[in-house]
């Protein structure tokens, strides 16, 4: 199991195109190369200053250090064949004021709940692990702490169809 596929280049540019749409909200555009990645998304700043119609950018920094976690660990737990039959994430990106009294993300605090189809001892193993193939937290984790747990959920299988279990299979 590897982090990101580097797909045999020395590096790899992903690039946001950003237009102003009016106050302070940008319409964005992800790419690589001359690939899209995804439809455009629009973002602004919180109220006062901005009018919230779109995450504010210390959501949007937080979003990619959960999707880059909740990443890792599903890898992680494919690699080591453990079926999983749901995922969800929460991430909470903590601004406060500086001792210059400017607002600044103090931290990032994020929950993994993974859902499993059965208990495996190896998940544990996996959750010892999963954080060293995560580009970006590996990343923001130089300057911001970034928290992180995981609250394991099993599936009880007495009570789940067979059509749950052969996908989780997958």
């Amino acid at each position: 199991m590897s982090s990101m596929d580097m797909r045999g280049q020395e590096q790899r540019h992903f690039r946001v195109d950003l237009e102003h749409t009016g106050g302070y909200q940008f319409t964005s555009q992800a790419r690589e190369d001359d690939r899209r990645h995804g439809e455009p998304y629009v973002s602004d700043e919180p109220d006062p200053v901005g009018a919230a119609s779109g995450p504010a950018t210390p959501a949007l920094l937080g979003s990619a250090i959960a999707h880059c976690l909740s990443a890792s660990l599903l890898e992680t737990l494919r690699h080591a064949h453990i079926p999983v039959q749901d995922f969800r994430a929460e991430v909470d990106a903590v601004v406060a004021p500086n001792d210059a009294g400017l607002p600044r993300i103090e931290r990032v605090d994020v929950v993994l709940r993974p859902v499993l189809v059965a208990s495996s001892p190896r998940s544990r193993r996996c959750e010892e692990v999963f954080e060293n193939h995560c580009t970006v937290t590996a990343s923001v984790k130089q300057g911001i702490p970034v928290n992180v747990s995981v609250e394991w959920d099993v599936l009880d299988v007495t009570h789940i169809d067979q059509d749950v279990v052969t996908s989780a299979r997958g």
